[in-house]
This record gives structure tokens, sequence and C-alpha cells, in this order.
């Protein structure tokens, strides 16, 4: 598992998340790798607090972003861990179907 995930992660969420405007912020948090947050339609590495941190491994965090895993499957199978504003993470679950 490298950092280089992020750069990866970073340009499909800038894909996602085009014409979007978040108002809450968003942090995925890829265990042993980094943090990207998400605010307004961008997303920027980053460790800053947010409004929703959604918390998984990066094999999981690869599925979610090639369409294989819908995001709200992943944490009912307790894939994926969500915290703080749960309403946020579920507008940001619906950018992946």
């Amino acid at each position: 598992m490298t950092t280089e995930f992020l750069t990866i992660a970073q340009t499909a969420l800038a894909e996602r998340l085009a014409g979007e405007d978040f108002e809450k912020s968003v942090s995925l948090r890829i265990k042993d790798v980094g943090n990207l947050v998400i605010l307004g339609n961008a997303a920027n590495v980053s460790d800053d607090r947010a409004d929703c941190a959604i918390i998984a491994d990066q094999p999981t965090f690869e599925k979610i972003l090639k369409g294989e895993l819908n995001p709200m499957k992943a944490a009912l199978f307790g894939k994926l861990k969500i915290t703080g504003d749960t309403k946020t993470a579920m507008k940001f679950g619906a950018l992946f179907g």
C-alpha cells in the first residue's frame, strides 16, 4: 500500500465531484495510506478534521471508486466505518450509486 493511491483516488474523485457542491466536509481515511478531504467539489490530501469521516482500507476504497462496491452495502457489511454527520456520508455515497 502506497501513498500513490491518494493521487489515484484524488483524480477519480475529481471526476465524480464535477458539478457537486458539498457544503459540509467529508474525510476519507484510508488505513495505512492517508486522508482525503472533500469540500465543495474538490478532494485534497489533508489531515484536517471534517464533518463526516469514512474509514476503510485501500482495497475497499478501490472497489468503491471502480463502482464494484456500493458504499452503503460496504457500511452494512462492516467494510467501512462512518463517524460524524451520516447525512453527509449518505450524500457522498450517492455519487457511487
